[in-house]
């Protein structure tokens, strides 16, 4: 094979850049720390808040993590970002939200974002919705269930995707933020009594894409805030974010 073509295979088969991309962490086992693949980088986490990096087996970070509301609960999200230059990691942190309502439920979990730079300790520069899954009792009684079409619950879905960008300005990447919102059945929302609706039709039972509450923002890290700042506010979509 030509040497350029040899060179542009390896190219090919080699792994981006480390530092541009979140890697995934996976688990051995139920009681297992999440880690990356080559098992040389780990985080655990409590529903209570108590987390920690080891780093090739060693301590290198560990910190609580601070509640908004009382009835907040954490977990570790299952990946992780190296900065270039190998100061640290963007480790990701969720903040999870729930409620029962009779005959539904609903749970909302955060993405917090980390900065842990070795021998620094950790801050928090991000926070953005990261899913949420809710659904809310639609039918009472049989007149109900005609007029729903028997389809008994308004579902509201929230799934999002967070991917590093290089850039010029520094180690730390730029972030993209790509959310997505739906709503079942078609037309309903929180701030309304879905059965003063007109009765759902066929053409009603599908899954509708909110287009308010589905964007995408580029994220900046600020160094003199130490957070970082997206490129347009995010809306308040209350229906997917408040369980």
């Amino acid at each position: 094979m030509p040497p350029i073509l040899m060179m542009a295979a390896v190219l090919a088969a080699s792994p981006p850049a480390t530092g541009q991309n979140f890697e995934p962490l996976t688990q051995a086992g139920k009681d297992a720390p999440l880690c990356t693949a080559e098992g040389s980088l780990c985080v655990t986490g409590t529903r209570e808040g108590a987390f920690a990096v080891t780093r090739k087996g060693k301590l290198a970070a560990q910190w609580t993590a601070k509640k908004g509301q009382d009835n907040e609960e954490f977990r570790t999200l299952p990946s992780v970002l190296r900065l270039s230059d190998g100061s640290g990691v963007l480790v990701g942190i969720g903040v999870r939200r729930s409620q029962m309502y009779s005959g539904g439920n609903a749970e909302v979990i955060f993405q917090r974002l980390m900065l842990v730079r070795w021998g620094e300790e950790p801050v928090a520069v991000m926070e953005t919705p990261y899913s949420s899954d809710i659904s809310i009792r639609a039918c009472f009684d049989e007149k109900d269930m005609k007029q729903r079409l028997d389809a008994c619950a308004d579902q509201y879905t929230l799934t999002s995707t967070l991917k590093a960008v290089p850039n010029t300005h520094g180690n730390m990447p730029d972030l993209m933020l790509a959310m997505k919102a739906t709503n079942f059945p078609r037309g309903v929302n929180r701030q309304a009594d879905s059965l003063e609706m007109p009765a759902l039709t066929q053409a009603d039972l599908v899954e509708e894409t909110d287009k308010t509450c589905t964007y995408n923002r580029r994220y900046t890290f600020d160094a003199a805030a130490r957070a970082y700042r997206p490129d347009a506010p995010l809306p308040p979509c209350e229906d997917f974010t408040v369980p």
